[in-house]
């Protein structure tokens, strides 16, 4: 089979396009519209550098700066600023502490009771521990705001 001669590879390529130009001038007298003749027609610039956004304009009635400092004011003047600090109770520590006391009570008790030797001790040891770190890990890391 080394007599066999493999067939003459095939060139690929793209053929020469030729593009219509659909916008043909209506007299050959007049040159085709160009980018900077149709900027010409626009007019002007009226101003080079951007207006920042953030000055406040003199005498502008929907500026928010000013219009939130009359709020402000009215609210002063209303006694609306004056705040009351008082303790807030969380329920969910409140839950969190009393189901920590039950629920080890309730490890420890039978551990106790049973009878104390190493067996039970150390059951009993392992319950809180796991217990302690499972409600703690579900209270606040697990639970949402409630």
């Amino acid at each position: 089979m080394p007599d066999e001669t493999d067939p003459p590879r095939k060139n690929y390529g793209f053929k020469e396009r030729t593009f219509k130009r659909d916008e043909r001038p209506a007299s050959a007298s007049r040159p085709p519209v160009t980018v900077q003749d149709l900027a010409k027609l626009a007019g002007p610039v009226t101003r080079s550098t951007p207006v920042p956004s953030t000055a406040p304009k003199a005498d502008d009635p929907n500026d928010p700066f000013a219009t939130l400092q009359r709020n402000r004011a009215a609210e002063k003047k209303s006694g609306g600023d004056d705040i009351e600090i008082r303790q807030v109770s969380s329920r969910r520590k409140r839950d969190y502490w009393f189901l920590i006391i039950a629920g080890n009570l309730a490890i420890i008790l039978p551990s106790f009771i049973l009878g104390p030797n190493a067996m039970t001790l150390g059951a009993g040891l392992a319950g809180v521990i796991i217990y302690s770190l499972g409600l703690t890990w579900v209270m606040w890391q697990v639970m949402g705001r409630y």
